[in-house]
């Protein structure tokens, strides 16, 4: 009989729910505590879920009883609650982004490498049935080499109407950049490696406290293949988002997280068939594999750091 794994969460908001879901349903994990800066929200969610609440992180790192923790609360805080996490020896997952700066992100990686836990993020799309198509047609050179990657984003609002809080829209934490396309920009890192020589141009509203409202910016892969990244909210248009790779031989995009287009030359992009997916389950399943002992298909904290160099380097603004 394989093992049951104790789970402490740090933070219980909108996306630290979606998780309590998918450990709950999981039988290899069992929730035993669970803590939220909003005493509010936590005896809701504690109450809800049935589950045992604390008043302080620190009591879940102290716990002999917690195998794996996950952290979710503002990134800001992530660095000071990260190092307490990795100095407690305990498996530790991890909200995107890891860190509120790329010197923070740097040391929450070490610092997890020198202590050597079981270290991961929450990037789910790798885990989507889209995503592991576009690899298999990347390897089956499906598109031939490659010539240019796009990412695009629209927000009709930003923040968007379900994820309302107080640092989602802070130039601090928050913005489409940091929230978003971190999530594709850890894809093309996968695929091809970091980007370089990165160039944006960004636009803030007047509030100088709030985050962009616009970015265009440029970089290239080590190979010199340009990459092109547009962002832009408050529009008159439902949201869209594209990471379209572009080859000699044809196209691959991934759009609105889970569907796949794909083309060649002379062809009309075509839609391919999308299943049914739960890519946190997925990335639960992997963390039950490295809690085993064994091989785990996981987004380390290395790639953590990676993404957020790059996130960091389009927020500069060099023009």
């Amino acid at each position: 009989m394989k093992n049951v794994y104790n789970v402490g969460i740090i933070g219980v908001g909108v996306v630290g729910e979606r998780l309590i879901k998918t450990f709950n349903q999981n039988p290899r994990f069992r929730i035993i505590q669970i803590t939220d800066n909003n005493p509010d929200r936590l005896k809701e969610m504690g109450e809800k879920y049935d589950l045992t609440m604390v008043d302080h992180y620190q009591q879940i790192l102290d716990n002999a009883l917690v195998d794996l923790v996950y952290l979710a609360v503002p990134p800001k805080h992530h660095h000071e609650i990260g190092m307490n996490i990795i100095q407690s020896g305990k498996a530790f997952f991890c909200e995107k982004p890891l860190a509120n700066s790329t010197k923070e992100a740097l040391e929450l990686y070490t610092g997890a490498q020198e202590k050597r836990i079981i270290n991961a993020m929450n990037f789910p799309l790798p885990y989507s049935n889209a995503v592991k198509k576009a690899e298999n047609l990347i390897q089956e050179n499906f598109i031939g080499k490659l010539r240019r990657v796009e990412l695009i984003g629209y927000f009709a609002e930003w923040p968007r109407h379900w994820q309302q809080n107080p640092w989602i829209d802070t130039k601090e934490q928050g913005g489409f950049t940091r929230e978003v396309f971190t999530h594709y920009i850890q894809l093309i890192h996968r695929f091809y490696g970091n980007i370089f020589d990165i160039h944006s141009q960004i636009k803030y509203p007047g509030d100088e406290e709030l985050s962009e409202r616009e970015l265009l910016a440029t970089g290239c892969l080590s190979n010199g293949v340009n990459v092109l990244i547009n962002g832009l909210c408050d529009v008159g248009r439902e949201d869209f988002l594209s990471l379209t790779l572009i080859g000699e031989k044809g196209v691959i995009a991934l759009r609105n997280w889970r569907h796949i287009w794909i083309a060649q030359k002379d062809e009309i992009l075509k839609q391919l068939p999308a299943e049914d997916e739960n890519t946190t389950e997925r990335i639960a399943g992997e963390l039950a594999k490295a809690l085993d002992g064994e091989p785990a298909n996981l987004v380390t904290f290395k790639e953590g750091y990676e993404t957020h160099g790059t996130i960091e380097e389009l927020l500069k603004g060099r023009e």
